[in-house]
């Protein structure tokens, strides 16, 4: 499994739960968004697998995992993201990277 990390600094964190509620929608839904291609919705949704999402109210910064079966799926997933502008209130994008996962446990 591979997961593409990028984090985002200046984020407007006033509206950050319901920012968060429409992400989420949008995962989940069946039809394409507005504003994005198709070819963009097809390569997310068959690309990847699990989607996490962290926030420091505090700071403005958010840290958003994307996981991939592979690292074929992870290049395009980043290709397609890479190429779209966050939208606005989602601050700016400040680092992006691939890893390849090596352990996901969880304890207790």
């Amino acid at each position: 499994m591979y997961v593409r990390a990028a984090r985002f600094e200046g984020i407007d964190t006033a509206n950050i739960d319901r920012d968060m509620e429409e992400f989420r929608k949008m995962l989940r839904t069946t039809e394409v968004p507005e504003g994005m291609s198709e070819e963009t919705f097809e390569t997310l949704r068959s690309g990847v697998k699990r989607v996490m999402s962290m926030v420091d109210r505090e700071q403005g910064a958010s840290l958003d995992l994307m996981f991939t079966d592979n690292a074929e799926d992870a290049r395009r997933v980043h290709e397609v993201l890479d190429a779209m502008t966050p939208p606005e209130g989602a601050g700016r994008r400040t680092s992006v990277a691939i890893y390849e996962l090596l352990l996901d446990e969880q304890l207790g």
